[in-house]
């Protein structure tokens, strides 16, 4: 059966708790807005509205609770009053940042499990929509109060305040939606193995990057499009969102610090670069999702054609197949092999009496008490009905025969229940046959043959024991 292998779970923490690091995240993040305004003018980035919307879709716990959306309003309102604003400017401007936040929570909590993660083909689709959402009814409750705040007509106010929500929402909720549960202090990436090739696309990335510094103009923006895709072949979706992020910071910070500011004097340039670069960064974002469930389909079709459809163990040409190589490999290397052919008791009995589907439970249930006695590098598979065959590399037969009556004492202990009846017993019998040092003459066929013959063996000598292939060696029983 396969491992988990999945990250270990974080504990949520309490309500009150997740409400303090709520506030302290957007407190942070409305800060960080403020000091990127270009003196009297809107915030050039504002995450806070984005970061809300992220963390209220990975925590429903807090969306749910009206103290949660209060403790955001005071965040919002408490960052403009300690940076200067007038109250009337931090109610206005922050309600239409807290309503915007709304529309998009209430379009995307009815498909959270779609979005979160991207594993959904019309995921991107469906943030892209949302983000679209949020900033045009936040735009719609702000594009007032902010004409009378920073003294433009209200079309600008308008425009300005569409583009750069619309900019900030489609950078940064990805990541949130992408990232692995919990809160960003504690996120944890599965452990992978990685080698130099793995830092080819990120370097390509820099590269590019540097390129589009040196040729400069218009088009430069998209000279690093090539990489971000390879890039999100192969990192997949989370790391995508952060790369892309991180991209497009670098690209706004280097424009800022040259003579472009983000002030309605330069309304058609703002426009079209923010809506640019957020539109390219959705690219990288379609191609890793759109990838990774290609990738995540053909490893269900793989497991599909090499696995046991009802046991999720090896299936008969599987187990041949890879029983094979690993013979080849243990030739080479001039290891022993140990060939275990099991065979459940009576099993046509299990099903005349109970039924097909208590005798599929049986089959299950032995799968997993087998597999849980395995090692991972050994080999198991169905051969057919209640027949199942092991293979244990590297091991010598006593070894291989405190393993048979290993899974023998499990299986047997083991009771099932039954809905109508008292629980009832099952017992299985094994053949093994063991080789010290394998030769070109031994194959997987050959050694299964000796094996069942050993089992034949059990079988006749009254079941519920392990025997040994060759006349020379004693009977070995449970």
């Amino acid at each position: 059966m396969p491992l988990d292998v999945s990250p270990p779970s974080v504990q949520p923490p309490s309500v009150w708790h997740g409400q303090a690091a709520l506030s302290a995240s957007i407190l942070v993040a409305c800060l960080l807005g403020i000091y990127s305004r270009p003196l009297g003018f809107m915030a050039a980035f504002w995450p806070a509205n984005a970061i809300l919307l992220g963390l209220l879709l990975r925590h429903p716990e807090l969306a749910r609770r009206p103290g949660s959306w209060l403790c955001a309003l005071l965040a919002y309102v408490a960052a403009d009053l300690l940076t200067g604003s007038t109250l009337f400017t931090a109610l206005t401007l922050n309600l239409a940042n807290l309503i915007g936040v709304l529309a998009g929570w209430l379009f995307l909590a009815r498909v959270r499990n779609q979005v979160l993660g991207f594993k959904h083909q019309r995921s991107v689709m469906t943030v892209f929509l949302a983000c679209l959402l949020a900033s045009v009814v936040c735009t719609l409750a702000g594009a007032w109060p902010s004409a009378i705040a920073f003294h433009l007509p209200l079309w600008q106010s308008a425009l300005l305040w569409l583009s750069a929500e619309f900019y900030n929402y489609v950078l940064i909720l990805p990541v949130f939606l992408a990232a692995p549960s919990g809160w960003p202090w504690t996120w944890q990436l599965p452990k992978q193995q990685h080698s130099w090739n793995d830092a080819l696309p990120l370097l390509a990335l820099i590269l590019s990057e540097a390129f589009s510094q040196l040729i400069g103009g218009h088009g430069a923006m998209a000279f690093s499009m090539p990489a971000m895709v390879w890039c999100a072949m192969s990192y997949g979706v989370f790391p995508i969102t952060v790369l892309s992020l991180l991209v497009c910071l670098w690209k706004t910070g280097l424009l800022a610090v040259s003579s472009f500011d983000f002030v309605p004097e330069h309304l058609d340039d703002v426009l079209s670069y923010r809506t640019g670069l957020a539109m390219l960064s959705l690219a990288p974002l379609a191609v890793a999702c759109a990838y990774t469930l290609r990738m995540q389909a053909l490893q269900k079709l793989h497991h599909a054609v090499h696995h046991d459809s009802l046991t999720g163990v090896l299936a008969r040409s599987a187990l041949l197949e890879r029983g094979q190589k690993l013979l080849s490999r243990l030739e080479e290397e001039g290891q022993s092999v140990a060939v275990l052919m099991l065979d459940l008791d009576h099993f046509k009995q299990v099903n005349d009496h109970y039924g097909h589907a208590q005798g599929d439970v049986v089959l299950q249930t032995f799968a997993q008490l087998a597999s849980e006695a395995l090692r991972p590098d050994d080999l198991l598979g169905r051969l057919g009905g209640e027949e199942f065959a092991i293979l244990l590399p590297r091991t010598q037969r006593e070894q291989a025969l405190a393993v048979g009556q290993r899974i023998c004492e499990r299986l047997r202990d083991y009771r099932f229940p039954l809905e109508d009846g008292a629980p009832f017993q099952v017992t299985l019998s094994i053949g093994l046959h063991a080789v010290m040092s394998i030769g070109k003459q031994d194959s997987i066929e050959q050694l299964l043959s000796k094996a069942d013959a050993a089992l034949y063996l059990a079988k006749r000598s009254g079941r519920n024991q392990v025997r040994q292939y060759g006349p020379e060696l004693a009977p070995s029983s449970i």
